[in-house]
């Protein structure tokens, strides 16, 4: 057998045969070298995941958990989501990790849509610029990048007089 170490092996001979004459000296006083008793074995320990986390963290994560489980039996998930300050996503993902299961309840309709009164305002003024030049509200929309039905929203809430564009060619 070839070693690449085989000047290592070789600087090594003289202490493996004085180990050698050790051992048969050893023998030949009567001594016994015992190989019936073997190491115990390993128990394998419970095998986790290693947690990257930093303890701080983890702490942090478990007392949401626990927050929302408490919280679980009482509230809906849309709350529960106001409260923590999370979405609803991480909720189900929390949810799913840890075995949350959230009671049925019946369907809350969702809240109507906010009306953004300074907004509005500062749209009307813009609109009145739009019909002080004498464009259409297709014109309109396309300048100050709004949908049709804010513009028809804003025309009716305020009472805004924008005369419609009669065809051309009928």
């Amino acid at each position: 057998m070839i070693s690449n170490h085989l000047s290592l092996v070789e600087a090594l001979r003289p202490a493996s045969d004085e180990l050698a004459a050790q051992v048969d000296q050893y023998l030949a006083v009567g001594g016994k070298i015992d190989t019936q008793c073997q190491p115990a074995p390993r128990t394998p320990g419970p095998k986790q995941p290693p947690t990257f986390h930093r303890p701080a963290v983890k702490t942090e994560t478990e007392l949401q958990v626990s927050r929302i489980k408490e919280m679980a039996a009482t509230m809906s998930r849309r709350d529960i989501c106001a409260k923590e300050g999370i979405t609803l996503g991480v909720l189900k993902g929390i949810a799913g990790r840890y075995g949350i299961k959230f009671p049925i309840r019946p369907k809350q309709p969702s809240p109507p849509n906010r009306i953004d009164s300074i907004r509005d305002a500062f749209l009307v003024v813009r609109i009145k610029e739009c019909i002080a030049e004498g464009i259409s509200r297709q014109q309109c929309c396309n300048t100050l990048k709004i949908s049709y039905n804010l513009l028809y929203r804003l025309i009716e809430d305020y009472g805004i007089d924008y005369p419609k564009l009669k065809p051309a060619f009928r």
